[in-house]
């Protein structure tokens, strides 16, 4: 009898065991993943304040410039990123455009347009007939 309930007692024991430390394994994933959505919350908020105030937008920008310095993959990233976007595109334009940065260019591209018609030969009719 004393050996029957002794049996009894050791499983009801591993049973509580086995569920305790079940469920203290749930609660450590649940509060990692709590973890995680306020780390996201917090930083969304960081990112929306930045975004809202001019003077950080530009320290922002110099940061990530400066993590880009010597790296030209993640520098045309970046610049790719914000040339896709269709008002960035154009408002970057307009300011080169007013600023003169782009005439420098347009002359040079004129000038290989005019050096590219002077290179084309147009056949002569003599030289058609004489084949």
């Amino acid at each position: 009898m004393i050996n029957k309930n002794l049996v009894a007692v050791i499983i009801l024991g591993l049973l509580f065991t086995i569920v305790s430390s079940m469920n203290a394994q749930e609660k450590q994933i649940e509060s990692k993943e709590m973890k995680m959505m306020m780390q996201d919350e917090d930083m969304q908020k960081c990112m929306d304040k930045i975004a809202a105030d001019s003077t950080m937008r530009m320290q922002m920008m110099d940061k990530m410039m400066g993590q880009c310095k010597g790296d030209k993959e993640a520098m045309m990233k970046m610049c790719k990123k914000m040339m896709d976007n269709p008002e960035m595109h154009k408002m970057m334009m307009m300011k080169m455009q007013s600023e003169g940065m782009m005439e420098g260019q347009m002359m040079k591209h004129k000038m290989m347009m005019s050096d590219s018609t002077k290179t084309i030969e147009k056949p002569d009719s003599d030289s058609l007939h004489h084949k």
